[in-house]
């Protein structure tokens, strides 16, 4: 075995045993993690697998061995990059369900089945050979069709876990960036260096992606000893926007539509994300028929509005409004709807039934006497002459 051949298998082999080490620490560790313990698990688990594989196909000695454990590394490598997609997914705020799961593994299984029968269909590779100038264990191989769909889908759920993180970096605060920044790594190394194998810059006959994978690895243990990933997660923001129960409507300096939460969705079911840069004076028109009955201003406000649905329904919303400020020094506003509907219906109740006789629905003592005291403290000839009358 040449010196090479002896460093490669090394790295790999190093790649390996820190998934494996992440894999079982953090099932260990699992019940005091958040959520997305589990995915990482399967993601490290995954990786492991397809490492292992590699090191013993470059342990091989004939033909057979290889594509035996050329079968091994497709128990782990198609599923490895789905499953850190879905990692991603869940560490940023989307929620992973059942059909995710299922929808993203479909490919992997099949790529599997393809690898593990390719000696009857060819599809997977064309060519499959022991490299005629390198010999054992160097692979001479040529892609056939399924390869190629196997590989854009390689490529496209890393790229897709890497914009993910990117798209939150600024979301997250500065303490959590650390956690990102392994992240986006851990997905760009492989894309990197699966980008350079298939331009032809790498060793012939040897997949170098298993090779860099302890890089990645070596970053994500850093994460979870520096900045607590797992631990402490952070919320991405606008999973805690549209969890608000207001209706939050958020304006530009212009007044103009730039964000509304669902809670606001529910409320005017008619506003939708097509109506971004339009003037709120038309859209409010468009919502209730009338004009915005308030004033817009940058300053802090509460008023009350009544507006009535399509139903003919009346809803009582109490809308407060507040200054803004967003990226690069910009200068907004915020309106927030809370439903009080059923608030102002108790309170009339109440007031009905504390002021007015239940029999007659007339005014009651209470209320004649401070409708009286009431109208005394005027002092109104007029108010004193109506309540001698009464007396």
């Amino acid at each position: 075995m040449n010196l090479d051949l002896t460093a490669y298998i090394t790295l790999i082999c190093t790649s390996g045993v820190l998934n494996l080490y992440l894999c079982f620490y953090v099932f260990i560790k699992r019940h005091h993690y958040a959520n997305i313990a589990h995915l990482f698990i399967l993601h490290t688990g995954f990786t492991t697998i397809y490492c292992m594989g590699a090191a013993f196909s470059l342990l091989s000695v004939n033909l057979e061995e290889m594509k035996f454990w050329t079968v091994i590394q497709y128990v782990g490598m198609p599923f490895s990059p789905p499953a850190g997609l879905l990692f991603v997914m869940q560490y940023v705020g989307i929620k992973v369900r059942k059909k995710h799961i299922f929808s993203l593994f479909i490919i992997p299984f099949i790529s599997l089945i393809m690898v593990a029968t390719n000696d009857w269909h060819h599809l997977h590779y064309r060519v499959f050979e022991i490299d005629p100038v390198l010999g054992a264990p160097y692979i001479h191989q040529e892609i056939g069709t399924w390869y190629m769909i196997h590989g854009m889908f390689i490529f496209s759920s890393m790229f897709v876990a890497f914009l993910l993180a990117v798209y939150r970096w600024k979301e997250t605060a500065k303490a959590y960036r650390l956690q990102l920044i392994a992240l986006m790594v851990g997905q760009l190394v492989p894309i990197v260096t699966a980008f350079v194998y298939l331009m032809g810059f790498t060793p012939q006959g040897i997949d170098p992606v298993p090779m860099v994978l302890w890089i990645s690895s070596f970053l994500y243990l850093w994460s979870i000893n520096s900045s607590r990933m797992f631990t402490v997660m952070p919320v991405a923001k606008d999973a805690i926007f549209n969890s608000i129960n207001d209706g939050v409507i958020v304006l530009d300096e212009a007044y103009r539509l730039i964000e509304f939460n669902l809670a606001s969705k529910n409320m005017f079911p008619q506003l939708k994300k097509a109506m971004f840069g339009k003037r709120f004076a038309d859209i409010w028109f468009t919502l209730s028929g009338n004009s915005f009955p308030f004033t817009l201003e940058n300053k802090n406000s509460s008023q009350e509005l009544q507006l009535f649905s399509g139903d003919q329904s009346q809803y009582t919303y109490q809308v407060r409004t507040s200054p803004l400020q967003y990226a690069n020094n910009s200068h907004g506003l915020l309106l927030i709807f809370t439903d009080i509907t059923e608030l102002k219906r108790l309170q009339l109740k109440l007031e009905n039934q504390a002021y007015y006789d239940e029999l007659t629905q007339i005014y009651n003592r209470r209320a004649f006497f401070q409708h009286s005291k009431h109208s005394m403290k005027q002092k109104s000839p007029h108010l004193l002459l109506r309540f001698f009358y009464l007396i």
